[in-house]
């Protein structure tokens, strides 16, 4: 029996295809980024909670109660951050992360000393993905809304609506886990809500 004839572009796929295997090539089968080397994420962690209790005070209002100068050299010193981390400069991030973390303490006490005080909302504010949201607990939904158009606002009460049509498989999950925490949410299907 004669040889089937193979081509040489398909002897090529089959050369790559075997040098490739037990390799991980990010990018190549998800749609997420390389993530962060440990020791980047190390370095950058008093910045992450600086910032969070910076939002939980000011939402994202501090930037625009300082001078100019402050509010540009801070979203410099971001961007030095993002860079740092992604090309795995652990003491760039190490540092740009203790200016940042000195920066906002600066801009706070600057923000007060010209009169302008935090937002005053009943509730919590956080972000997640660069969003700001808040969680009033009392008050009037749309001032705040109106007020802060850049937050996205909800009463606790719908938070609460919202995770009780997923509270039966995150309650066995936090209960084996009791220090989980959210840390990425996929797409939800075949959700229903009725407003």
């Amino acid at each position: 029996m004669a040889k089937r004839p193979v081509s040489k572009a398909a002897e090529a796929a089959k050369k790559k295809a075997m040098d490739g295997r037990g390799k991980f090539d990010v990018g190549s089968n998800s749609a997420y980024g390389k993530p962060y080397h440990h020791l980047t994420m190390a370095a950058v962690k008093p910045w992450i909670k600086a910032s969070a209790d910076s939002v939980a005070v000011w939402g994202d209002t501090l930037p625009s109660c300082v001078p100019p100068a402050f509010a540009v050299r801070f979203a410099e010193l971001k961007v030095e951050l993002d860079v740092a981390m992604v090309e795995e400069k652990h003491q760039e991030a190490a540092a740009v992360a203790a200016s940042l973390v000195k920066a906002v303490a600066v801009m706070d006490a600057a923000a007060r000393a010209a009169g302008h005080l935090p937002p005053a909302v009943d509730g919590q504010l956080c972000e997640w993905g660069g969003t700001v949201y808040c969680l009033l607990a009392t008050g009037d939904l749309g001032a705040v809304r109106r007020k802060h158009p850049s937050w996205v606002v909800y009463h606790v009460s719908d938070v609460c609506a919202l995770l009780s049509s997923r509270s039966d498989s995150l309650q066995a999950v936090v209960n084996a886990f009791p220090r989980a925490r959210i840390t990425r949410v996929g797409p939800m299907v075949e959700d229903v809500i009725d407003l």
